[in-house]
């Protein structure tokens, strides 16, 4: 189980807050955003970050919100206590990242994932050791034979396909098994789409803003 963002609520996501919330709820890993503040460092933050008003670069965070927090931290805390599932957010972002993985942390116990085909090829070429992810949202087209979002992981060398729960249907999850690719699905968060995912064996991970109950859910079974 994969808390989004950390375990959000009483803390702030993205934050060593919610990282620590998900080690005290025993999650197996936590699910964060990386970015690029404007000051070049690597931070944990979901949305871009606003240019301020006149200014050519970026600012590294809005005025009066609390500095992000810096990926090293995160990978400090999180070393030997909770997996990671890290999303690079922007281009540009991988070699930079798999650098300080390699310094901070165990790369086996670190997932990379993006949006970004280029980005997960990037780290895999700077740290091969380092699981990675391809990430797909909404419903597409698919043809005949492997599902287009499969071929696509496979094009891209990943281990991992990180899908949103409606790519999560038979024929995508048969094909990227079939295809050696483990799966995530993201973001479930009712119970009866909890334990469909929790107990079917072809998914990997479920990634949740509700670690609490999806930790209960999945001791029932």
């Amino acid at each position: 189980m994969v808390a989004h963002r950390g375990v959000v609520g009483p803390a702030p996501e993205n934050t060593l807050e919610s990282i620590s919330a998900a080690i005290a709820v025993g999650s197996d890993a936590a699910e964060l955003d990386v970015r690029r503040s404007g000051s070049g460092r690597l931070i944990l933050a979901h949305d871009p970050l606003p240019a301020a008003r006149g200014a050519l670069h970026p600012t590294p965070f809005p005025v009066g919100a609390p500095a992000p927090v810096e990926l090293a931290d995160a990978l400090m805390l999180a070393r030997g206590r909770l997996g990671l599932n890290l999303e690079l957010k922007d281009p540009g972002l991988a070699a930079d990242v798999a650098v300080v993985i390699s310094d901070l942390s165990s790369p086996q116990e670190i997932l990379v994932s993006s949006f970004l085909e280029s980005e997960v090829e990037a780290l895999a070429q700077h740290l091969p050791e380092c699981p990675t992810g391809l990430v797909r949202g909404a419903l597409g087209v698919s043809g005949r034979g492997l599902p287009g979002v499969v071929r696509q992981a496979l094009a891209c060398g990943v281990t991992h396909l990180v899908i949103e729960r409606h790519r999560a249907r038979d024929r995508v999850l048969d094909g990227a098994v079939e295809s050696g690719l483990q799966v995530l699905v993201w973001t479930v968060n009712q119970p009866t789409q909890l334990r469909r995912f929790l107990y079917d064996d072809r998914i990997s991970g479920v990634i949740t803003d509700h670690a609490g109950l999806a930790l209960g859910l999945r001791a029932e079974g």
